[in-house]
């Protein structure tokens, strides 16, 4: 399970060029939140959500009794809000010529200092 999570990550995640770290935690969680509500195949069409609780309601000792889960307060509008702003954050420009261009202006700054 954990191989096919880190696959969905890289696939529906890391493509996603985000702001900064704090957005980067809320795409996460929402994104962790979502996976676990999401049925699989492979659990034979239950979502890992509902197998954890299947199994601590067999076995109640299972359960972590520290574990508090993540306060909901809106986190799927955070989401969105992250999702929204992603289209603002500058794409990596990596073409040769805005690459001498940059290469040239680091120079200039370097001899005029």
């Amino acid at each position: 399970m954990v191989e096919r999570f880190n696959g969905r990550i890289a696939s529906e995640v890391l493509g996603i060029n985000v702001a900064g770290h704090a957005d980067l935690e809320i795409l996460l969680t929402g994104f962790n939140r979502a996976y676990n509500r999401r049925r699989q195949r492979v659990l034979q069409g239950a979502s890992p959500s509902q197998k954890v609780d299947e199994r601590i309601q067999r076995k109640p000792a299972l359960a972590n009794p520290l574990y508090k889960p993540a306060a909901q307060d809106d986190l799927m509008a955070k989401v969105d809000d992250v999702l929204y702003y992603a289209n603002d954050v500058s794409q990596p420009d990596s073409s040769p010529d805005r690459i001498r261009i940059v290469r040239c202006l680091d120079h200039i700054k370097m001899i005029i200092a």
